[in-house]
C-alpha cells in the first residue's frame, strides 16, 4: 500500500490510503472538534464543526470524511477555521431551546462542551420562533424531547449502524427538518427495551433512559460497513412509486407508505423522510388544481407577499389550505425554476411569470 504524507499544523504525517484528516491529526496529538461524528459510526460530514483548511482549496473540508492526500497541507487552527467554527455552533445554540442554564445535565452535553473549547460566545443570531415540542413520555424505555434536539443526525446512524432496527429517520426540510419516527410519530416501539443506544449517542438529552443517568456513548473500534448498492436503487425507486402516486391520486397517504416500506423492505420513518422532504410531495389530499407559489429570493424580492395577498383576495385560501368546493390547492414551494420571471407561480405543471396583482386573478379565471 503506497504511504501518504501530509502535513497538519506544521507537522508531518504518514499514513495509508482512504485515512481521513480527522485520523491523520489524531496520530501526531492534534484535536479537531467534533459532534455529528462518533468512532464506529460511519461519517456524515454534517454539522460542520470538524472543518479544516486545505491548503490550495477554496473551501473549507470536513475533517471527518475527507481523506488525506498524499502533499496535503492542513490547517486546523486558521482565522477563517476559527470563525466558522464559532458560527457553525452559535447557530446550533440559537436553535437549541433546551432550558440549559441551570439543567443539572448541561455537564453531559456535548454541545456546551464544545462551545466552550471554541470559546464561542452568546448566539448572534435570533430564531423567528423558536422549535418548541412536547416531551415525548409514552414509552417506558426512551424519553424524547426535540426542543432540545441539534439534528446531528447521530441517533440515527447509531439506531441503524449498531442496532439494525432503523427507528429514526430525518424528516421534512430546511427550518422544519426534525428526527422522525415511523410518519412522524410519537416514540413508543416495543423494539426500543432494553436497548438505549439512541441515548447513549445523543449529545445533548434530546433522548434519555427514564431512571438513569446519563451514559456518554459506545465507542467502537469497527467502522460499520458501507451501503450497499441496492440501498441506492430501492431509494431511486421510491422516488419513482412516490412521484406516481401523488399524480394520480393527488397525495401520498399514510397507508401508501406502510405499504411501500414493507414491500421495499425499509422502515416507514425512512419512507416518511423523503415523502416530506420534497415539497411537491403532499401528505394530505389537496384540490384539483395545485397552486405552488416561489417563496426563493428573486420572488420574494419582487413581490411574493403580493402573490399570496392576491391569491387569498381571489381564492379565500393561504398557503397550506385548500378551498371548500376542493378546486384549488395553495402550497408555497423552494423554487420553480422560473427566477428570470420572478415574481411566478406553478399551477399544476405550468408556469406563470412576470406577475402583477391584476394577473393574478386573469390567471386564476383560466382555472375556474
Amino acid at each position: 500500500m503506497m504511504e501518504i504524507n501530509a502535513v497538519i499544523d506544521g507537522k508531518e504525517v504518514a499514513g495509508g490510503a482512504g485515512m481521513t484528516i480527522l485520523e491523520a491529526a489524531e496520530r501526531v496529538g492534534i484535536a479537531i472538534p467534533t459532534l455529528c461524528h462518533l468512532r464506529g459510526l460511519l461519517p456524515a460530514g454534517g454539522c460542520r464543526i470538524c472543518v479544516v483548511e486545505v491548503e490550495g482549496s477554496n473551501r473549507l473540508a470536513g475533517a471527518c470524511h475527507t481523506p488525506v492526500m498524499n502533499g496535503m497541507v492542513v490547517k486546523t487552527r486558521s482565522s477563517k477555521v476559527v470563525k466558522a467554527r464559532k458560527t457553525v455552533v452559535e447557530l446550533m445554540l440559537a436553535g437549541h431551546t433546551g432550558p440549559c442554564i441551570g439543567d443539572h445535565r448541561i455537564g453531559q452535553c456535548e454541545l456546551n462542551r464544545v462551545a466552550s473549547d471554541i470559546e464561542a460566545g452568546p448566539p448572534r443570531f435570533q430564531m423567528r420562533k423558536a422549535r418548541s415540542y412536547p416531551v415525548e413520555d409514552k414509552s417506558a424505555y426512551i424519553t424524547r424531547d426535540l426542543s432540545r434536539c441539534i439534528l446531528c443526525g447521530r441517533c440515527v446512524k447509531a439506531c441503524a449502524e449498531i442496532v439494525g432496527a432503523d427507528v429514526f429517520s430525518t424528516g421534512y426540510r430546511g427550518y422544519r427538518s426534525k428526527i422522525i419516527v415511523d410518519c412522524d410519530a410519537v416514540l413508543a416501539k416495543e423494539v426500543c427495551k432494553d436497548c438505549g443506544v439512541c441515548a447513549e449517542y445523543c449529545p445533548t438529552s434530546a433522548l434519555t433512559v427514564p431512571g438513569v443517568p446519563v451514559q456518554r456513548k459506545r465507542e467502537r473500534t469497527e467502522v460499520a460497513a458501507p451501503c450497499t448498492p441496492s440501498a441506492g436503487k430501492k431509494h431511486d425507486k421510491l422516488l419513482s412509486l412516490l412521484k406516481g402516486t401523488q399524480k394520480e391520486f393527488g397525495s401520498v397517504p399514510e397507508q401508501f407508505i406502510a405499504e411501500t416500506a414493507r414491500s421495499l423492505g425499509m422502515t416507514m420513518s425512512a419512507v416518511y423522510g423523503v415523502a416530506s422532504f420534497y415539497s411537491f410531495l403532499s401528505r394530505k389530499p389537496q384540490g384539483r388544481h395545485v397552486i405552488r407559489v416561489c417563496g426563493n429570493v428573486p420572488c420574494y424580492l419582487k413581490g411574493l407577499d403580493m402573490i399570496v395577498e392576491g391569491i387569498k383576495k381571489e381564492l379565500g385560501i393561504v398557503p397550506g389550505e385548500t378551498t371548500p368546493d376542493g378546486r384549488f390547492s395553495l402550497e408555497l414551494t423552494n423554487c420553480i425554476g422560473a427566477c428570470d420571471a420572478a415574481p411566478a407561480t406553478l399551477i399544476d405543471d405550468e408556469v406563470h411569470g412576470n406577475l402583477t396583482a391584476e394577473r393574478i386573478a386573469d390567471v386564476l379565471k383560466n382555472y375556474a
